[in-house]
């Protein structure tokens, strides 16, 4: 993909380069006409401010993949690195006195498809407070970052201001995850990196169906969550960007007329007083649109002390 990129970037710079050509023999043809030459001359800086910014870009972009994936491969491991734990039931003894045979830690488990180093992770920012994963493996996996406000919008996990930004939760919400509905955003990124691949949800067959579930990780648990709907919000009539505390009646009538409707999907789900929705945004093309995924938890594990 980078190599693609890379390739396309010489491609554009080798175009803006003809064009040059043909504006410096322009310009020696037209010696005595000074306006044509001033516009040519105009022509050529913004040729050349359009070529330093699609480098720039392009640089921020390949820069931005390699250090996630540094940060990835040291504070992440994946489920082959559990294949020592063992397959083999233990025997738990329950208060009535009855012994039943139980699976007390499967290695095949969800919650153990990545294990996330938050203590590394705390040395280089106090501020990510978990982990975002997507279970197709191949799309979105990321540091989970909390500052009370948008901090994060144009800043790296490390604070660094960067384009990219970091994918970070509402300040409204508890950063413990413990609220009715909690927003999390990251940008959608023309190279597909944050939150970039959300847009495939309405643009490609099946990709709902391969692609239901994510994990939210913290250092307290695991928690699993099943996407139900996704849609376009406007920036001024969303109502979808309304953070809730607790289960009521209004936060289920909020459910129902705001995160299911418009729905690209058909969106029906039981709201029960222990229910957590997460709704992921992202940016669009259309400045005024927002995209939203929305998803439901359904499964949750603690760690051990």
């Amino acid at each position: 993909m980078k190599k693609d990129r890379l390739k396309l970037l010489k491609n554009n710079i080798k175009q803006i380069g003809k064009k040059f050509w043909k504006l410096t023999e322009v310009i020696a043809l037209n010696k005595k006409d000074a306006a044509i030459a001033l516009v040519c001359v105009v022509l050529v800086i913004v040729a050349v401010v359009s070529i330093v910014k699609i480098v720039n870009l392009h640089s921020e972009e390949i820069k931005q993949e390699q250090e996630i994936q540094a940060l990835q491969e040291e504070y992440t491991s994946g489920s082959a690195d559990t294949a020592s734990m063992s397959d083999e039931s233990e025997m738990v003894t329950k208060t009535d006195g009855d012994v039943e045979t139980e699976l007390e830690d499967d290695p095949n488990a969800w919650y153990h498809d990545i294990d996330v180093d938050f203590a590394g992770l705390k040395e280089q920012n106090e501020d990510i407070v978990g982990w975002i994963y997507f279970e197709d493996e191949e799309s979105i996996s990321y540091p989970l970052l909390y500052s009370g406000d948008d901090y994060y919008l144009r800043r790296n996990y490390l604070k660094e201001e960067e384009t990219a930004g970091s994918i970070y939760i509402d300040g409204n919400n508890s950063p413990d995850l413990s609220d009715a509905h909690t927003l999390i955003y990251g940008h959608n990124m023309r190279n597909l990196s944050m939150f970039g691949k959300l847009k495939f949800y309405k643009t490609e067959e099946d990709y709902f169906e391969n692609h239901r579930y994510f994990q939210l990780i913290t250092e307290s648990g695991a928690y699993r969550y099943e996407i139900f709907a996704y849609k376009d919000v406007g920036t001024l009539t969303g109502g979808i960007y309304t953070t809730w505390n607790y289960v009521d009646d209004d936060f289920k009538d909020f459910v129902e007329n705001t995160i299911c409707q418009g729905s690209y999907v058909d969106a029906d789900i039981d709201i029960e007083d222990e229910t957590h929705i997460v709704t992921l945004s992202t940016c669009s093309y259309d400045s005024d649109v927002r995209f939203t995924v929305s998803a439901v938890r359904v499964d949750e594990h603690m760690w051990s002390p």
